[in-house]
């Protein structure tokens, strides 16, 4: 009998024993070697805001103007900071009803696009008189923020199929870029804003923000140490002369063609026509710009194909060709 409840004794021990290394190595593994849990204690403390640079802007061969950068604003919504609160005044301020309320504020958490902890968009591109008037109200409604981005904007509405536009980058083109972009960064989608989009898109910011436990914003992580600031893109001084472009798109009007001027010289573009042609700004972030690409895409005259360097056009004589050499 003795022998057997030593027996037993010793295996309970041994047991034990092997239940206690087992849990050491498993906590020494979890502290020392899995950084998952500190990631997410990370993204639950930490508040990365971006800071996005200006956009370089483009300049003719005189220095006119075009592009530039014109300040939006977005509503920014932390659910598990938002209270009880007027709800009529709210949705009064920003010209919406009470159902488009429940709607953003309500989103599918359960998704990986959504945390009730974390800012997500509200409202998207507030018009000034708008920001102006909800900002004045804004400490009325915890959990909400306003951000400040840059949309590009085209002063002479002409040259889309040279200039370009910009638009926001897809899920795609995040998850396959080398050039580490983020949800919600323009990148030129044509023309010069594409060709030179690395130079005048310039490198973002980032700020490190220390929340609590209910992820209201306390201070700068670390002081601060840890943020980098954001690079400014640079400006270009194109060849073109905007003004013989937009000669040459009112003489196209109506006209299904292109004309390119070249100064013979230097080999510079001065105008690239593409005709019919279309307002850039329509291509806005800002505008509705889903259905107004169908628009474009589906019209007969194709205005998106650029007849410049698309189109073919036989030489009206091919003697005329030889001469011209």
């Amino acid at each position: 009998m003795k022998d057997n409840y030593s027996n037993r004794s010793i295996i309970i021990q041994w047991v034990f024993s092997l239940s206690f290394f087992a849990l050491i190595a498993q906590t020494a593994a979890l502290q020392l070697f899995d950084d998952s849990y500190r990631k997410i204690a990370a993204q639950t403390t930490i508040n990365k805001k971006v800071v996005e640079p200006p956009r370089g802007i483009l300049y003719d061969r005189n220095l006119k103007v075009l592009t530039y950068n014109e300040p939006i604003y977005d509503l920014m919504c932390t659910r598990n900071l938002v209270q009880e609160m007027d709800t009529a005044l709210f949705c009064n301020l920003l010209n919406i009803d009470k159902a488009t309320f429940l709607e953003n504020l309500n989103k599918d958490f359960s998704s990986r696009f959504f945390s009730k902890s974390l800012p997500y968009v509200f409202i998207k591109n507030l018009d000034q008189e708008t920001y102006a008037r909800f900002h004045e109200h804004l400490y009325h409604f915890p959990g909400f923020n306003l951000r400040v981005r840059n949309l590009r904007e085209y002063p002479e509405k002409s040259g889309a199929n040279v200039i370009g536009y910009v638009s926001e980058v897809s899920q795609n083109q995040v998850d396959e870029s080398p050039r580490n972009l983020s949800p919600g960064d323009l990148i030129g989608s044509r023309g010069l804003e594409k060709q030179y989009d690395e130079i005048i898109r310039g490198k973002n910011g980032l700020q490190l923000i220390l929340r609590d436990n209910r992820g209201k914003e306390v201070a700068p992580y670390e002081g601060g140490l840890l943020d980098t600031a954001a690079v400014p893109g640079k400006d270009i001084i194109t060849t073109l002369d905007i003004d013989l472009q937009n000669f040459g798109e009112e003489i196209m009007q109506n006209k299904n063609g292109s004309i390119v001027a070249i100064e013979p010289s230097s080999g510079e573009i001065l105008a690239m026509v593409s005709s019919p042609a279309f307002d850039p700004n329509l291509l806005s972030v800002s505008a509705d710009r889903g259905s107004v690409f169908d628009t474009l895409v589906t019209d007969p005259n194709k205005p998106l194909f650029d007849r410049t360097v698309s189109a073919k056009y036989p030489p009206g004589s091919i003697f005329k060709t030889v001469v011209g050499l």
